[in-house]
């Protein structure tokens, strides 16, 4: 089993790196194999709305999504995204991983393909904000659903701490 974590802050050895290494640590004591991606330091552009995504099934743009992220997404049979809060939601980083699984979304609702890996991929997201608002996850936890939607991945739940 591959646990595939993404730690979505740019900062090092900060408090969501803290969590996130521990959530990996007890994956690879149960037996999984673990990869953690560290996005900040990863080349991942922007999305930039080609459409070929939408009419070919596939991004063109030539990254570490396209020769890396991509391929470790469908073989991995959980998906952690670890991230800060940064204004109510993930870092842009992140946010950029996010938003270049447009691809999974496109081939999963416009060419009705289906992941063969679909009934046992499972989402967990783990988050730190330094603030205390009563809607601080709420952006993010959206987010999130819609992209393991994407990925084709349940969202099996989340740790997210205030005031940290």
């Amino acid at each position: 089993m591959l646990v595939l974590g993404f730690q979505g802050s740019p900062r090092k050895k900060g408090n969501t790196h803290f969590l996130l290494s521990n959530f990996m640590r007890a994956a690879e004591k149960l037996g999984a194999q673990t990869q953690l991606i560290e996005v900040a330091k990863q080349n991942i552009v922007p999305c930039k709305e080609l459409i070929v995504c939408e009419k070919k099934g596939y991004c063109p743009i030539d990254d570490d999504m396209k020769h890396e992220i991509y391929a470790l997404l469908r073989q991995a049979e959980v998906v952690v995204l670890g991230t800060p809060i940064f204004f109510y939601n993930m870092t842009a980083q992140m946010k950029a991983l996010v938003d270049r699984c447009q691809t999974f979304w496109a081939r999963k609702y416009i060419f009705k393909l289906k992941d063969p890996a679909r009934k046992m991929r499972r989402g967990f997201l783990l988050s730190v904000a330094a603030t205390k608002g009563k809607n601080l996850f709420e952006g993010l936890e959206l987010t999130t659903k819609y992209f393991f939607d994407a990925i084709d991945a349940s969202f099996d739940g989340s740790l997210t701490y205030r005031e940290i």
